[in-house]
């Protein structure tokens, strides 16, 4: 299910962008939130403030911005009542409902819920041309990077590839920008990424170094993502890079905003339409991001929605079953 831009500019044009009852629930509201984004390199620290902007706008609360690992970050940081407001992937979602992958230590997280639809990842795995790694296979008994800590790629990178029966010697994390440093210097032999592609980091090295962009195989792809709750066969179109000339196979998860369970119906009412009624605006962010909002990853698994995101989605023209909300 997607949300076009018919019934997006129908339901801001039908409605005033205050609240009904608004000003009864707002002394209920704190006065400040903290939304835990992500590292620079990322899309998360830019989006994030740009929807911390719109949701200031219409609410009057003030939002505080907390630099985080990215995806598994942000849940721990609801969990921890460190931080109100984030955003996380499917992929990474899954996990820490059901406490599976390493960084969960077994713990069910159930603190967060989800808001809206934000854009697509992409696993991104790039070697320097020569070196003799062009293949998943190749990774093997390799050093590979994968993004910081707390981000989608540390969280889900080594059971994608375990799956696939590839066990890189080292799966190091860090900085987008440093990791890809470390691999032009020999210190790392290839970054695997999870993230909107192009990966801004990726991108400035291949305007001047050639790199092998390593693909899934159709039948990889389809294996992860029957093995990985959350991840889908995708590819990286021809030009995603530079230099990039043909389309490249990869496996994709949905990126979507999250909030604490307790926060009031009617403030995250107000939060996420803020979002809704701005898709064009937060669209420029990421490219490729496209003008619509499909929420129907965000209604698979057992990921929970918050009931005011789910009024305010509802009122976009999104079916949203009772069983997919919780309270």
């Amino acid at each position: 299910m997607t949300l076009s831009r018919r019934a997006v500019l129908g339901s801001a044009l039908g409605s005033a962008f205050g609240l009904p009852g608004l000003a009864h629930a707002a002394p209920a509201w704190p006065g400040a939130l903290i939304m835990g984004t992500g590292r620079a390199g990322g899309y998360y620290s830019a989006y994030g403030a740009a929807w911390g902007r719109l949701a200031r706008q219409a609410t009057g609360v003030e939002i505080a911005f907390r630099a985080s690992g990215g995806a598994a970050a942000d849940i721990l940081l609801i969990e921890q009542n460190e931080a109100q407001l984030g955003m996380t992937t499917l992929i990474v979602a899954n996990e820490a409902r059901r406490g599976t992958g390493a960084w969960t230590a077994g713990v069910k997280f159930r603190s967060f819920r989800g808001l809206f639809p934000m854009f697509d990842s992409m696993v991104q795995i790039v070697a320097p041309a020569g070196t003799g790694v062009s293949t998943l296979s190749g990774l093997a008994g390799r050093r590979v990077g994968v993004g910081p800590d707390g981000g989608s790629g540390a969280a889900s990178m080594a059971p994608m590839l375990h799956s696939l029966g590839i066990k890189p010697a080292l799966l190091a994390q860090g900085g987008y920008e440093q990791q890809v440093a470390g691999m032009l210097a020999g210190r790392l032999d290839a970054c695997a990424f999870l993230g909107a592609p192009p990966i801004p980091a990726i991108t400035r090295v291949a305007m001047g170094r050639p790199l092998s962009l390593i693909g899934f195989s159709a039948a990889e792809a389809q294996h992860v993502a029957q093995t990985q709750p959350g991840m889908s066969p995708t590819v990286l179109p021809a030009g995603s890079f530079p230099g990039q000339k043909v389309a490249v196979g990869s496996v994709g998860t949905g990126n979507f905003a999250i909030c604490a369970a307790s926060l009031p119906v009617s403030l995250v009412r107000a939060i996420t339409l803020a979002a809704l009624r701005n898709r064009d605006q937060l669209a420029g962010i990421v490219p490729g991001m496209g003008g619509s909002a499909g929420a129907q990853d965000m209604l698979r698994g057992d990921i929970g929605l918050h009931p005011g995101a789910a009024a305010a989605l509802r009122s976009f023209g999104l079916d949203v079953p009772a069983r997919y909300v919780w309270g």
